[in-house]
């Protein structure tokens, strides 16, 4: 007979809904059910009426053991099903340590703590900028001790976010051993009785007074205790969405087109989800074999053998192919497909564990040198650059002009300009001050800022010839609620890095809005607007419930600059500021 299966679940904090998508299954599939008692919502219990079941409320270590593995040997699948998250008090250890003992293998299935149904019960986050980085999960002393490094008064001393479990029953004691701590009386604190039930029950205080209020509520057990400034919500901006702040998955110089990843194992196909997932625009392509492992909205496959016909088909329609898998497989796969610098698509080529993230083709003007780093960021691990100015620390002019959305007028000159500077040789540029203290002004012996003024170029570059870059016109989207005035919306502008735009597009029935008129008109920048249908015929990054409430379209503002662009990817994407909305996108066409 074929053995059984055990799996430890973690119930969650009480109601049945709460349970995870795979917790639910295993009990769905549960031949035996081995339960905490009460402090397990019996209603996860019909999800399997064919189980055997068993409260383990009054059985000892050495009954529960048995049973779970007689059933292992009797070939069923037994269901250990413990509340909230049995990582936290659900004496699972020793049950562990005699299966091991037994040679009885096992999985575990986490559930939601009853620790974080408390701050869902509360809407806070343990953790806020300007409060406390950490949050201590402990309990109380009682009939069970405490290390003595544990005892409650030396953690509380850190003054950090405290979440106490199976503590409740002496507040009194607990409270006056916070105040010997150091915690100021005036300390914010709070109880949730059963979180996650239906009977669930929240008493607010302060360190002076919650004892009091928890004897008022009748509260003496299957309670958590929370302390914190946190409970009243101060603290600071998180830096993760500030406009300013950059990381791994949102940074100034981020690869910008539509991107391609190809995986030909297992591991590499979880990789590539990894990456897709950070990246603006991806599509997953993979073996039909391989398709059912990363999201289906993303995966395109092919059959067995058809690697090279997926990647020529991808090669014209991708602006970046991001390949995990051997460098030597897609040199010999792009040999034949590799035209100019200035149309082939950017190539990365990427370990399965995401190790190194090398630029093989078209590193600047195809941004697969930024590609590179943007992987790397997403998978932890380090970008791989070979073009010479890099490795000089120099921002090449190709790679200025692709970072910042500009065309070179005279290609022709590129190879050369690019040789001298390589040799050392003294050029004047013509730049926008911002972009010469960003990039050059570390090489100021080697490059000088001109003052020359040269037009319409965005950017001139002096030797013995002039390479012309020539920006590309932006689009400013821009939704507003009734009644915003100019100066809100040119603050929200602001935000978006971008100074001179070739005209606004916005939703027709903004068209008559006073603030945006006057935005616009102060700018001499021409408003165009779009019917709710044409902005639903857009694919957003970002959908707005708020602008589908309101006006019936996913986006406004991101729609639009896509719309008024003829591009696909925005160059900024949706920023919200007081009102306003606002994101740009590059023209492709002009």
């Amino acid at each position: 007979m074929t053995n059984g299966k055990i799996t430890f679940v973690g119930a969650g904090p009480g109601a049945p809904d709460l349970i995870t998508c795979r917790g639910k299954a295993a009990l769905e599939n549960a031949d035996v059910i081995i339960y905490a008692g009460s402090l397990v919502n019996e209603q996860l219990l019909e999800l399997s009426p064919q189980a055997e079941k068993f409260n383990s409320a009054g059985m000892t270590l050495e009954q529960v053991i048995p049973v779970m593995a007689q059933a292992y040997r009797d070939g069923k699948s037994a269901v250990r099903l413990h509340t909230g998250d049995p990582a936290m008090y659900g004496a699972v250890a020793e049950q562990y340590r005699e299966l091991d003992r037994l040679g009885i293998p096992f999985d575990v299935i986490p559930g939601v703590s009853s620790v974080f149904a408390a701050a869902a019960a509360l809407q806070t986050e343990f953790t806020m900028p300007g409060l406390t980085q950490t949050a201590i999960l402990t309990r109380d002393a009682g009939r069970t001790p405490v290390p003595e490094p544990e005892d409650l008064e030396k953690l509380a001393a850190h003054g950090t976010t405290l979440a106490l479990f199976l503590s409740v029953g002496d507040m009194d004691k607990l409270t006056a051993k916070l105040l010997n701590a150091g915690r100021a009386p005036e300390t914010p604190a709070a109880v949730v009785y059963r979180a996650g039930w239906p009977n669930e029950k929240i008493v607010r205080g302060t360190i002076a007074d919650i004892a009091g209020k928890v004897h008022e509520a009748g509260i003496k057990r299957q309670a958590i205790i929370v302390v914190g400034e946190v409970l009243g919500r101060g603290g600071e901006k998180s830096s993760l969405y500030g406009s300013n702040f950059a990381h791994g998955y949102r940074v100034d110089d981020h690869f910008k087109g539509r991107c391609a990843i190809f995986a030909l194992t297992a591991a590499a196909a979880h990789k590539a989800a990894e990456i897709a997932a950070g990246l603006a625009d991806a599509a997953i392509i993979l073996p039909e074999k391989l398709k059912h492992l990363v999201p289906a909205t993303r995966v395109r496959s092919y059959p067995q053998g058809g690697l090279h016909q997926a990647i020529t088909a991808a090669w014209d329609e991708y602006d970046g192919l991001v390949m995990i898998m051997a460098s030597g497989i897609v040199v010999r796969a792009i040999a034949g497909l590799c035209g100019h610098k200035s149309s082939d698509p950017a190539v990365v080529v990427c370990d399965e564990q995401g190790n190194y993230a090398i630029s093989l083709l078209s590193g600047h003007l195809g941004g697969a040198n930024r590609l590179a780093v943007q992987t790397a960021r997403i998978t932890g691990g380090k970008p791989v650059i070979t073009t010479a100015s890099d490795g000089r620390g120099i921002m090449a002019f190709d790679e200025l002009a692709a970072t910042h959305g500009w065309t070179i007028e005279n290609s022709a000159l590129l190879t050369e300009i690019s040789t001298r500077i390589l040799d050392g040789e003294k050029m004047d540029v013509v730049l926008p001050p911002e972009l010469y203290e960003k990039y050059y002004t570390d090489h100021s012996a080697q490059f000088r800022l001109s003052d020359r003024v040269e037009t319409p170029c965005g950017a001139v570059y002096d030797g013995s010839g002039t390479l012309r870059l020539i920006r590309r016109p932006l689009v400013l989207g821009i939704g507003c609620r009734k009644g915003v005035p100019a100066q809100t919306i040119a603050e929200a502008v602001e935000l978006t890095g971008y100074h001179t735009f070739a005209r606004v597009a916005t939703i027709e029935k903004k068209l008559s809005e006073p603030g945006l008129i006057e935005f616009a008109a102060a700018r001499a920048l021409p408003v165009q607007g779009y019917s709710v249908e044409e902005l639903n015929r857009a694919e957003v990054p970002n959908p707005s419930p708020r602008a589908m409430q309101e006006f019936g379209v996913n986006s406004v503002a991101e729609a639009a600059a896509i719309l008024a662009s003829g591009n696909p990817v925005l160059t900024v994407e949706k920023i919200k500021y007081d009102g306003v909305t606002v994101a740009v996108g590059m023209c492709k066409d002009e």
